[in-house]
């Protein structure tokens, strides 16, 4: 998944190099192109090149000076048509060009080079707008015809220019395109560290369906996963101490009572049989009822303690398992004034169910001491027990007593029957039905029969 997030993000990430580069890119084409024509038409003009060859004739007419420059040795103007590369220009004299800034004078003699050249038909030329008078050192007075490109240097300017708009057009560009985005990462570590400070109810701010927005929704889910977690610990916890000390204070009243009772047993010498008896069976009574307390703290502890917990299991028949409960479980409860129904489809060479007998024994007593507080007296009882699909199945129903005064229930023997049936691997079902309570179990059975 973390793969996957980071592939989207780095081909949404280029996705915005591409766009902002051709954006960019586009513009400064466009600004180029502008600025191109915008110097080739307002430099590349008579009056523009009159302005720069007026600087360029002073600049050639002081090289001449300070060089000596003659006809006999015009050549040596190559080094200044070398140093103003953006100059073009011819020198004539006697109607015959002798200098030429195309040309390279270096191996050959510099009138055989421009003998051919075409000669000017009129020496009054030298006085036409299209030629500039230049003096040689010796006094000798030539034309020269002169074109300037210094607009060529405008246009490096703009093509430069064009480049730098064009980078700080693409950094505008791809910045604004993944700002928000950076700025809701920022955003999203920052409410991280508040969480890692351990302030859990401050929420993730999720933002759009894309990854980050998935990303974030999902830490905001982890973050009230662990404050229900914590809020479901701290309620066990509180259950806990409402338990422990419920049971303190319950234990104590009969224990306190019941030691009253084996101090006079103990302590008074001239007591009848009869009293002694009505004590004993007043002891004998606190002590099932401190039984009960400490029944009811076991199966609480059962039912809270750790989920991964389990226990051991056996193989008992399933057939004889049945049979016991029907005959055996419910035989105080006829002596009583109930009626039981028994019904065990289970056949006899059956193969056996898996139990932990001691535990199995708690759930049974849960189910009949709640058949005792809450059955019916004149409707029967129903017991079943089958197997269907591998699987042991007791069925226990019982209707329900009319008129029952209301009291607070903790449900806690039901709870108790549940956690126990799938610590065994099986399963624990209560429900009402049409004014019938039904208790379900399920027992796994075993592969092979003992």
């Amino acid at each position: 998944m973390f793969g996957t997030f980071r592939t989207k993000l780095l081909w949404k990430l280029f996705g915005c190099i591409i766009l902002s580069g051709l954006i960019a890119t586009g513009c400064a084409i466009a600004f180029g192109r502008f600025g191109y024509y915008y110097v080739e038409n307002t430099f590349d003009s008579q009056e523009m090149n009159r302005s720069f060859q007026y600087k360029y004739m002073e600049g050639l007419q002081k090289y001449v000076d300070d060089n000596r420059i003659t006809a006999s040795n015009i050549a040596l103007l190559e080094n200044w048509a070398s140093d103003n590369m953006m100059v073009y220009f011819s020198i004539y004299l006697n109607n015959k060009v002798i200098f030429n800034s195309d040309y390279s004078y270096a191996d050959v003699e510099q009138l055989a080079v421009l003998e051919d050249q075409e000669e000017i038909e009129d020496i009054s030329a030298l006085n036409s707008d299209y030629f500039y008078r230049l003096t040689l050192y010796d006094g000798t007075e030539v034309a020269v015809d002169m074109f300037c490109y210094d607009f060529y240097n405008y246009g490096y300017y703009v093509i430069a220019i064009a480049v730098f708009l064009g980078i700080i057009l693409f950094v505008i560009i791809f910045t604004r395109l993944i700002s928000r985005k950076l700025r809701y990462i920022k955003q999203l570590e920052n409410e991280l560290g508040i969480l890692e400070g351990g302030d859990l109810e401050y929420p993730i701010t999720v933002r759009g369906n894309d990854e980050i927005g998935s990303l974030a929704k999902g830490i905001d889910q982890m973050r009230l996963s662990i404050m229900d977690n914590n809020r479901k610990e701290q309620n066990a916890l509180q259950a806990n101490k409402n338990l422990v000390t419920a049971m303190s204070h319950d234990l104590r009243t009969p224990l306190t009572i019941l030691t009253g009772y084996l101090e006079i047993l103990n302590g008074s010498d001239d007591l009848d049989e009869d009293r002694k008896k009505h004590y004993l069976e007043l002891s004998v009574e606190k002590t099932r009822e401190i039984r009960e307390l400490s029944d009811e703290l076991f199966e609480y502890f059962l039912v809270f303690e750790e989920e991964h917990r389990s226990i051991d299991v056996e193989a008992v028949p399933a057939y004889e398992l049945v049979s016991d409960l029907i005959e055996n479980q419910f035989l105080h409860f006829e002596e009583d004034g109930y009626i039981i129904y028994g019904d065990n489809k289970v056949a006899a060479d059956e193969t056996d169910c898996l139990i932990n007998p001691q535990y199995m024994k708690r759930v049974l007593n849960n189910i009949l001491s709640n058949l005792t507080k809450y059955a019916d007296k004149d409707s029967p009882i129903h017991v079943s027990g089958e197997v269907f699909e591998d699987k042991l199945v007791i069925t226990i129903s019982n209707t329900i007593k009319k008129n029952m005064e209301p009291h607070e229930s903790t449900k806690i023997g039901l709870i108790t029957c549940d956690r126990i049936m799938k610590l065994q691997g099986g399963s624990f079902e209560a429900y009402e039905d049409v004014g019938r309570f039904y208790d379900k179990l399920v027992i796994k059975m075993s592969n092979k029969k003992s």
